[in-house]
């Protein structure tokens, strides 16, 4: 009596579409696992004195998306905003006040980047030009543009300590930024360094070649440096444009034309809902 096939084959049919499950089920977690998480690039203003407003922009052209709304307390007091940063420790967006913003000058604040409510921290005890946040200790590294000091900020008090000097003079324009890899990043007076977190020590990286000053700084989740890039002066006038520096030149690319004047901050954040 012959023994049918067809039982084997059915067996054999099974197993091999177990294993091509298995292995789409494999890809596509490593897919899942490598993508980078969609984020909303964050742009502030508020220089020489006028009330901030939050901002929105294209990370492509540097296009303005949506107006989030003034940088206002919950009594309605307005801000204007120099330095700004995501921690993914607390979750919290931080921003460091201008020193002539129109309530609490030179102050480390909390924004909700859903509603640019300002919520105060408390006097940094310094004018600071931008704000870093390394991720991986949640530390936060700042630079001033009235001193050649290296400052970490306390998240608590938003008191500013000295650690050390980057030896450049006044940070003129001073992007500040850190990496996935918790490196520090800056643009001071048309050159990219790096910083040493511990004395502030410059590395040279090498010039922008930008028209402009770089006024702010931050990575997106993929690497890339992005900087706000304008002038300066006595009002507010002052056309941005957003741009990518390179890490391994120092040399800035420009995107586009924001289309709103005197921004001086940037922060990228999770998106909400990814």
């Amino acid at each position: 009596m012959k023994t049918s096939c067809f039982p084997r084959l059915h067996a054999r049919s099974r197993r091999l579409g177990f294993l091509a499950f298995a292995l789409l089920l494999s890809t596509v977690l490593t897919v899942h696992a490598t993508r980078k998480p969609k984020t909303v690039l964050y742009a502030a203003s508020g220089t020489f004195g006028v009330a901030g407003t939050l901002y929105t922009l294209n990370q492509t052209t540097g296009a303005v998306l949506t107006t989030v709304g003034p940088l206002q307390d919950a009594a309605g007091n307005s801000y204007g905003i120099g330095g700004m940063k995501y921690n993914p420790f607390d979750g919290i967006l931080y921003g460091a006040t201008m020193g002539d913003s129109p309530t609490n000058p030179s102050y480390l604040v909390i924004i909700n980047p859903l509603t640019a409510l300002v919520t105060p921290i408390g006097p940094e005890g310094v004018v600071l030009t931008d704000i870093a946040i390394d991720p991986k200790t949640g530390t936060m590294y700042a630079v001033s543009g009235f001193n050649q000091k290296f400052y970490t900020v306390n998240l608590q008090t938003g008191f500013a300590t000295q650690t050390g000097s980057t030896d450049l003079g006044f940070q003129n324009g001073g992007g500040l930024a850190a990496n996935s890899r918790g490196v520090i990043y800056g643009v001071d007076n048309f050159t990219t360094y790096s910083y040493d977190k511990v004395t502030g020590a410059p590395t040279l990286v090498g010039p922008t070649l930008l028209a402009n000053l770089v006024k702010a700084a931050d990575f997106n989740p993929s690497g890339v440096l992005y900087g706000m890039e304008g002038g300066g002066g006595t009002d507010n006038t002052h056309v941005r444009f957003l741009v990518t520096i390179n890490l391994l030149t120092g040399l800035g690319l420009e995107l586009g034309t924001v289309g709103v004047n005197d921004l001086d901050a940037l922060a990228f954040v999770p998106a909400s809902g990814h």
